[in-house]
């Protein structure tokens, strides 16, 4: 009878503590573009994935149970299916099929659905939900540009007199139906953050053709010095620092660093970036109505604290050849994302490929500038980016002899241009309009002029 008494003491306190409803949203989306239409047997690419990605979902539905230390959250994305995108609907986000006037949704929902907790120590984190390491646009390790990653994730933060130590620590499943058996990405760092500056460590190791064991599980393990076979393991330095007005950042990260005499000979293979954001006019961060994806993603604790206002951010990121790859196709640092599509060649399934993190992979040199604004009502930012690509891809062949240099982007560069102004406005919490214009310059050259309109509706809120 105790025991039945203190459990519904303990239900009845989380009860009225906890905020609890349905959630319902519509945002139709008209777009003016030239993007090509293509056929049955096109296969498509991460690009393609992030254009049709930039495209809010056409409605959802969900409901969210949380409190002052945690949430659970459950969201299905009625979005349109991505071969009418790729096929000629791609000037709306209407939900029809390519060849005819009917309604059919993308079945791979849901795409967001996790619950967390967090307190002064501890933020775990356990899903399906983008996640994003670092401050900077992009990141070697784990970017949001991935629509999702099934993950645990767990952050453990401990302050002393001068500063604050900091560990985290992650799993991440891939879809082992694509290679017919199972890819993990388990990783970790740790690091120290003071008044003005955040320095650590980071490693990730992605188990490929098995499961992961408790050896490699281990949160408190070099993953190099396990020697696995199966394994990849990458390894990186940051460094977050504010001086002024200024927020700098940078990384090293390395995937292979060939020494003498060691027993591989695989050529080194690194990325790295260095960044900074000047906030030239302090403002408020914006506020609206929780409607894209990203919205909902999980973002490393930073150094930098979220703030709006007047911002100028310059990057430049360098990924060498090799990066990223191996010699068989499942210990490759990608991760396929699969697709029930509508209308596909051999009526099987759709698979794009992306990073785990740096969404253009290896053999890139990258500039990004951009200029935002940001208020309580208003999210505005133009940005560009100049990107050089190298001949070496992901897929090409991987193994001796290493024709390029380790270094420097293979021959023949390609050179393009990337021009993008996205703008948001919240008149309160529950509704927004959104336009955008994109212009790719450089190879094809492409461009879109978007239009949106989205409201959020919340009922049996208690």
């Amino acid at each position: 009878m105790k025991r039945l008494l203190l459990l519904f003491v303990i239900v009845i306190s989380v009860a009225l503590c906890a905020k609890t409803g349905l959630f319902l949203s519509i945002y139709p989306v008209l777009s003016l573009n030239n993007y090509t239409v293509h056929d049955r047997d096109y296969q498509p690419g991460f690009d393609d994935l992030r254009t049709y990605f930039s495209y809010p979902a056409f409605a959802s539905a969900g409901v969210e149970f949380s409190g002052s230390s945690y949430r659970a959250l459950f969201r299905l994305d009625f979005r349109q299916d991505i071969t009418s995108f790729l096929r000629g609907r791609s000037w709306s986000n209407f939900p029809i099929r390519h060849n005819a006037y009917t309604l059919y949704i993308d079945t791979d929902l849901p795409r967001v659905g996790f619950a967390e907790f967090e307190n002064d120590f501890l933020r775990i984190s356990a899903g399906k939900r983008r996640l994003h390491f670092g401050p900077a646009t992009y990141n070697f390790v784990l970017s949001e540009t991935v629509p999702y990653f099934e993950h645990l994730w767990l952050d453990l933060g401990a302050e002393v007199l001068s500063g604050k130590y900091f560990y985290s620590f992650f799993v991440i499943s891939s879809d082992r139906s694509i290679f017919d058996s199972p890819r993990t990405l388990i990783g970790h760092s740790i690091g120290y953050e003071g008044s003005s500056t955040r320095v650590g460590f980071v490693e990730t190791n992605l188990i490929s053709n098995t499961f992961p064991d408790l050896r490699d599980m281990s949160p408190f393990m070099v993953f190099h010095n396990n020697y696995a076979k199966n394994s990849n393991v990458n390894a990186g330095l940051f460094v977050e620092s504010r001086i002024g007005i200024l927020e700098l950042y940078g990384m090293l990260y390395a995937d292979d660093i060939l020494i003498p005499g060691d027993r591989t000979e695989n050529p080194t293979s690194l990325g790295w970036y260095l960044g900074g954001e000047a906030a030239l006019i302090d403002g408020n961060s914006y506020v609206g109505p929780v409607l894209w994806d990203e919205q909902f993603g999980l973002g490393e604790k930073t150094l930098f604290k979220e703030s709006g206002g007047l911002k100028l951010k310059y990057e430049h990121y360098h990924s060498t050849p090799y990066l990223y790859n191996r010699e068989f196709e499942e210990g490759k640092y990608i991760n396929p994302i699969r697709f029930n599509a509508d209308d596909i060649e051999g009526g099987a399934y759709l698979v794009i490929n992306g990073f785990y993190g740096f969404p253009y992979g290896p053999d890139i040199s990258l500039d990004l500038l951009a200029l935002s604004y940001e208020t309580r009502r208003i999210f505005t930012e133009l940005r560009i980016e100049y990107i050089r690509q190298g001949s070496y891809r992901i897929e090409d062949f991987y193994g001796e002899p290493f024709e390029f240099d380790w270094y420097r982007l293979a021959q023949p560069i390609t050179g393009k241009a990337r021009l993008s102004l996205n703008f948001h406005y919240s008149p309160d919490e529950k509704q927004e309009v959104t336009l955008s214009a994109s212009m790719a310059l450089g190879g094809k050259s492409e461009f879109s002029l978007k239009i949106g309109y989205g409201r959020l509706f919340n009922f049996l809120e208690f």
